[in-house]
């Protein structure tokens, strides 16, 4: 079984229901359509704190809780990849403990184009 995570946007969680990304999970769809007949588990559904409230910072604390509940994956939410400055650091700093796919619901390029999938190597 794949424990997963997905980390959403503090600001946009703020008036969004997650419906996309919880209906992607729970359908196997988009994003999530990658583990097919695989058991997955949704063990964090968590927020960065807002674009002033040290976003690096504050994930790194979240990794450690994150490795506490055994996260495989990160799913970064669709509307960070969309709206967050700080994508690709956080797409980095996940990676050197997870797997992490860059999006949750959505097209897979995204209007910017800028899907980050980083997966590591099973040695």
């Amino acid at each position: 079984m794949k424990n997963i995570a997905i980390y959403v946007c503090g600001e946009v969680s703020k008036k969004c229901t997650a419906n996309g990304c919880l209906r992607a999970f729970n359908n196997k769809s988009e994003s999530f359509e990658r583990y097919g007949g695989e058991k997955i588990q949704l063990v964090s559904f968590n927020n960065c704190p807002g674009c002033d409230e040290l976003p690096i910072e504050n994930l790194t604390k979240k990794i450690e809780k994150f490795k506490k509940a055994k996260v495989d994956v990160v799913h970064l939410s669709t509307c960070i990849r969309g709206r967050c400055e700080y994508y690709e650091d956080f797409a980095k700093l996940l990676s050197k403990e997870f797997e992490v796919i860059g999006y949750t619901h959505g097209s897979r390029n995204g209007k910017k184009n800028n899907n980050i999938d980083i997966y590591k190597s099973k040695i």
